[in-house]
């Protein structure tokens, strides 16, 4: 195959499954993987290369990497999945907070060229999509083309370590797991402060009158998701509606993170934040 102008040989190989893939990769480490908007990256440090690709492994054509599949117990989206596509597959099937959270996810033109795998793996942005997987708990599952038999399940927050993206070289994501669990209520909303989105996304469950499940997380451009557990924990098993005064006095804990956690949120954002997180609890 000739490779656009110039008169190079372009080699490649397109596995039909993952199995394939991780084979292949771990036989031919000098490739490089090419994707559908023509991005090459290397396979041993994930880097983008600018020089002209003549050894290629093309994964377009493995399914399960573009498929989004529901068992009893889960939703399982394929990363090389785009938003888009994700967004009409999952119309019907995916939680509401995770569908208000992709078409947050730029203009369609966006949409239509940015796969779930590749947003949840840039960095420094947690917001949006991260927040909204993070309270959903989900996970990704991890295989190594070093250790093809090997994978494992991480949880989503944990993707990213203080020196970025916590996958090793030759790991992928190759699956995004999500918990099946039905929610009664689901907020979202976001602000801009100084060109950066902030997001807060909520989610919660009843039963009998009372709160059964409640999580909350803050996504911003920084290198972590804010969840908060004790204050998560603290309201289970409350009854609802929630009484002012109890709704003033949680706002009054969630106003003393900003003081003795999370300094570096400018007044303005720790004011809307805190607005957000009373509103999440009055919709309860």
């Amino acid at each position: 195959m000739q490779n656009g102008d110039d008169k190079t040989k372009l080699i490649y190989y397109t596995p039909d499954n993952v199995n394939g893939l991780l084979k292949t990769m771990n036989a031919c480490k000098s490739y490089r993987l090419c994707f559908d908007d023509l991005n090459s990256v290397d396979i041993i440090n994930k880097s983008a290369l600018n020089t002209p690709l003549t050894k290629a492994i093309y994964p377009g054509y493995i399914s399960d990497l573009s498929a989004l599949k529901r068992s009893e117990r889960y939703f399982e989206i394929g990363p090389e999945l785009k938003i888009n596509e994700l967004l009409k597959k999952g119309a019907t099937v995916l939680p509401p907070i995770l569908l208000r959270a992709l078409t947050e996810c730029g203009n369609p033109n966006v949409r239509n060229i940015l796969s779930i795998g590749g947003l949840i793996c840039a960095p420094k942005i947690r917001n949006s999509v991260f927040a909204a997987l993070s309270i959903l708990n989900a996970k990704v599952e991890i295989a190594s083309y070093t250790t093809a038999s090997l994978r494992f399940m991480v949880p989503i927050q944990q993707l990213f370590k203080e020196e970025g993206l916590a996958l090793l070289p030759g790991e992928m994501i190759i699956k995004i797991r999500i918990p099946y669990e039905e929610y009664d209520v689901d907020y979202y909303n976001e602000i801009q402060d100084k060109g950066t989105v902030i997001t807060f996304v909520g989610t919660a469950s009843t039963f009998k009158s009372s709160i059964s499940i409640c999580k909350f997380a803050i996504g911003n451009w920084g290198d972590e998701i804010i969840r908060e557990t004790e204050i998560e924990s603290g309201l289970i098993e409350q009854k609802l509606p929630i009484p002012e005064k109890i709704i003033e006095g949680w706002k009054e804990k969630f106003t003393d993170l900003f003081t003795e956690k999370y300094t570096f949120f400018s007044p303005y954002v720790q004011k809307a934040l805190t607005n957000m997180f009373t509103e999440f609890l009055s919709r309860l």
